[in-house]
């Protein structure tokens, strides 16, 4: 599942299209948001806490693999990994909410998290779509399927 998600982040349309600069921290970002959509709905068709404890262990081990990758020092990965890990609940706590947040909602949550700078601007509007189409695709999925990362999914506007 680790990876089908980073494939879904990496894909050009992120970058290109809706405006996000191509950051690792962006990248965390957008990998937490796919995550966070499937850990609810895993817990919905299968409420076992410690399938989900192992996924999310898995992923902070390999977010943190790739931060020793490129280079960050034990110091700097331990910090980062803390400030994460608070990130990764904020944003599961918001993505629990998404189902039932109006669309300005959604957009104050996407801009939160991918504008940093002033002058930046993103198609907020297409990745708010993006995300309301990931959230009903991955409720389709039958549990045996989505708990092992078996799943295709291809944004159509």
């Amino acid at each position: 599942m680790y990876n089908k998600i980073v494939i879904l982040t990496r894909k050009n349309f992120f970058y290109k299209e809706i405006g996000l600069n191509d950051t690792f921290s962006n990248r965390i970002y957008l990998t937490f948001f796919h995550f966070s959509f499937i850990l609810i709905v895993l817990k919905e068709k299968e409420n076992k806490k410690e399938i989900n404890q192992d996924m999310f262990d898995f992923f902070m081990q390999q977010i943190e693999a790739n931060m020793r990758e490129i280079g960050y020092g034990d110091v700097t990965v331990n910090k980062n990994m803390k400030n994460l890990i608070n990130l990764f609940y904020e944003i599961l706590i918001n993505c629990k909410k998404w189902y039932f947040s109006d669309s300005l909602q959604k957009d104050e949550f996407i801009l939160k998290f991918f504008v940093k700078e002033p002058n930046q601007k993103i198609n907020v509007e297409k990745i708010v779509d993006y995300f309301d189409k990931f959230a009903f695709f991955i409720k389709d999925i039958p549990l045996n399927l989505l708990s092992k990362g078996v799943f295709e999914f291809e944004y159509k506007t």
